[in-house]
C-alpha cells in the first residue's frame, strides 16, 4: 500500500502530509506538508472514529471510521471504504475534503500504523489513506503523525527586519503626530494608484487596541486589519510574513486587510512589519507599522505607514 517517499515527509514532529496528482480534483494536483509551525492541527475522537482538521494555508477536514462496534480504532488495513457518513457501517468509512473542494461519492482505504491510548484520550497515531473521488482513477494521498506531547510552536515575528522590504520614499516628511501614509500603484483596486496622508486634522481616527495579538484602525473610510500569530498574546516588533486576508488568514502566521470606501479584496496576500510597539495594562498605547498588500493575486501593491499613540 503506497506510503510516503522518503524524505518526502519531516523527520520529526507532528505532520500530515498530502500527495495529489493532477486529475484529482481535492487536492488539485498539488502537495502540502502542515507541521505545527506552519498549521494548526487538530485531531478529535469519538467511538471507532477519528477527525483530522487542519488550518493553515488551506483548511482541511479528515474523517476515518472504523467497522461497526468498534469503540477504538486499532492497528490494521480498512479496505473498500466509500464516504464518511454515508459509508457501510460494517466496512468503515473515509473522507478527505476542504480548500472548497470534496467528493460527492469516493472509495478508498486507510491504514492505523500505529495507535495508542490512555483510557479514552488519544496519545499517538500514524495513519495512511488513498481516496479516489467520484470515479477518478487519480488519487488523493495523505500521511498522518501525531503525538499529544509535541511541543513544537510557530516562530514569532521576523527580527531582524529584512532591509530590501518598503519604505517611504526619502522626500517624505512624516507630520507630528498620527497620522497614516497611503501608497497606492496604478492598477492597485483598493487604493486606486493614489497616494494619500490621513491625519486627525483632515479625518478622525478609530484604534480598537485591547486586542489579542492584533490591532485595527480605521480613519477616512478605511478599515485596517494587522493580526498576529495564535501564538502571541500581543503584537510584538518584527516582519510578519506571507500574510492572507483577514479574518480568513491562516491563524498561525497571522492576518492583515486593508480595506474600505467601497472597495476590499477578496483574496490577499501580504505582510506587516511592526518597527514599534508598546502596551500598558494590556491594552496598545502606541505603534508604528508599514503594510503591502496585493489584491486577488495581481502583482500592484497597495502599501501603507502608519503612526499611532493614544
Amino acid at each position: 500500500m503506497w506510503q510516503a517517499a522518503v524524505g518526502a515527509v519531516p523527520a520529526t514532529g507532528n505532520y500530515m502530509y498530502l500527495e495529489s496528482r493532477p486529475g484529482d480534483y481535492v487536492g488539485a494536483g498539488k502537495t502540502y506538508t502542515y507541521t505545527q509551525s506552519n498549521a494548526s492541527l487538530k485531531l478529535n475522537t469519538q467511538t471507532g472514529f477519528l477527525g483530522v482538521n487542519v488550518t493553515g494555508d488551506q483548511n482541511w477536514t479528515g474523517s476515518f471510521k472504523g467497522m461497526k462496534d468498534m469503540s477504538q480504532l486499532a492497528v490494521g488495513y480498512y479496505p473498500g471504504l466509500s464516504r464518511y457518513p454515508f459509508n457501510n457501517p460494517v466496512l468503515g468509512g473515509l473522507d478527505w475534503s476542504g480548500d472548497g473542494r470534496g467528493c460527492n461519492n469516493l472509495n478508498g482505504w486507510f491504514a492505523v500504523d500505529k495507535i495508542s491510548y490512555s483510557g479514552a484520550t488519544l496519545t499517538a497515531v500514524d495513519l495512511r489513506f488513498e481516496q479516489y473521488c467520484d470515479g477518478s482513477t487519480v488519487p488523493l494521498r495523505g500521511q498522518l503523525h501525531w503525538v499529544a506531547n509535541d511541543t513544537t510552536t510557530p516562530p514569532g515575528p521576523q527580527i531582524p527586519v529584512p532591509a530590501n522590504l518598503w519604505k517611504p520614499a526619502d522626500s517624505f516628511v512624516p507630520p507630528a503626530g498620527n497620522f497614516i501614509y497611503l501608497v497606492s500603484d496604478s492598477g492597485d483596486y483598493i487604493g486606486g494608484g493614489r497616494t494619500q496622508l490621513l491625519t486627525p486634522a483632515t479625518t478622525s481616527f478609530t484604534s480598537i487596541s485591547n486586542l489579542t495579538a492584533a490591532w485595527r484602525i480605521g480613519a477616512g473610510g478605511w478599515w485596517g486589519n494587522f493580526v498576529g500569530m495564535n501564538s502571541l498574546s500581543q503584537l510584538k516588533p518584527g516582519y510578519y510574513a506571507d500574510l492572507q486576508r483577514y479574518p480568513f488568514h491562516n491563524p498561525v502566521r497571522g492576518g492583515m486587510d486593508w480595506s474600505g470606501n467601497g472597495r476590499g479584496c477578496n483574496k490577499l496576500t501580504g505582510w506587516f512589519v511592526v518597527d514599534n510597539v508598546s502596551y500598558a495594562l494590556g491594552e496598545l498605547t502606541s505603534i508604528d507599522l508599514r503594510f503591502e498588500q496585493h489584491c486577488e493575486g495581481n502583482v500592484p501593491a497597495l502599501r501603507g505607514m502608519i503612526h499611532w499613540a493614544k
